[in-house]
């Protein structure tokens, strides 16, 4: 951007400071006998302050210019990528409460008998469940430094394209004791530490039943569960109650915070 010199001295205004004096101009127009701030005669403010920078009148690319075109205000491009990520910071938030109020719905934290009657889950935190008709889990420690309030779980159902190896060593188990697979759950074990939830396996005993699925299971039909834990171990654990529309089995300690429990049916 070029301007001329009577833009440029509209520009600076009626005084400006050069060369550590200041210069009075009365207007843009030219003045005879002006004197400078070096004590001299100039024949017009204009003459003097080209004389100055060394450049030709009506030609002037000023450091006032060079001020003026600097813009300090964010890109149009800034101001996009802000958008844009307060757009994907609010996406994961409202994903993040869509998964909080899918897990703690009433139906997956509660287990409906036979009779009507209802089994809730003592352990907090969230049930992300299809297949499994309700999870009530009760942790068998309980002492005034770990109490129910202070264990958490993230249980979600899984299959063998999110849990092949896993599902793998399933299949090996039921096939053995001529069962079929049904519906299969992680549980990653957590509890509140210094405000903070940590991994732990200190929920990681006790007694669960979960809902049967009708078209899986039900009445004559005898099922349990396989316990499956990091590096392959397994576990039977033999159903507890005669209710068909439930399992119920008693949760061995284990020093692991993640276990896939899989529902069997067998044949």
């Amino acid at each position: 951007m070029r301007r001329s010199t009577k833009t440029l001295i509209s520009l600076i205004g009626t005084a400006v400071v050069v060369l550590g004096g200041v210069v009075n101009y009365t207007s843009a127009d030219k003045v005879d006998a002006w004197i400078g701030p070096d004590g001299k005669y100039w024949s017009s403010s204009v003459e003097y302050y080209d004389s100055i920078y060394g450049i030709e009148k009506d030609t002037i690319t000023s450091i006032v210019e060079q001020t003026v075109e600097v813009d300090s205000s964010p890109s149009q491009k800034e101001i996009q990528r802000e958008i844009q990520q307060e757009r994907m910071t609010a996406q994961a938030a409202a994903e993040r409460q869509a998964l909080v109020d899918e897990g703690s719905k009433p139906e997956h934290i509660t287990v409906v008998n036979s009779d009507g009657s209802k089994a809730f889950s003592k352990l907090y935190g969230l049930y992300l469940i299809k297949d499994i008709k309700g999870i009530s889990y009760s942790p068998a420690i309980i002492n005034e430094d770990l109490n129910y309030a202070r264990l958490h779980c993230v249980a979600y159902e899984t299959n063998a394209s999110k849990s092949p190896a896993a599902i793998a060593v399933v299949n090996e188990v039921a096939k053995s004791v001529d069962a079929v697979v049904g519906p299969s759950v992680n549980f990653q074990y957590e509890k509140y530490k210094d405000g903070n939830l940590v991994k732990s396996s200190d929920a990681a005993e006790g007694t669960m039943k979960m809902g049967l699925d009708p078209s899986f299971a039900g009445e004559g039909d005898k099922v349990a569960v396989v316990a499956v834990y990091p590096g392959g171990a397994t576990k039977i654990l033999e159903d507890t109650d005669d209710d068909p529309a439930t399992v119920s089995v008693n949760v061995p300690a284990t020093d692991s915070s993640l276990v896939m429990y899989s529902i069997i049916k067998y044949n």
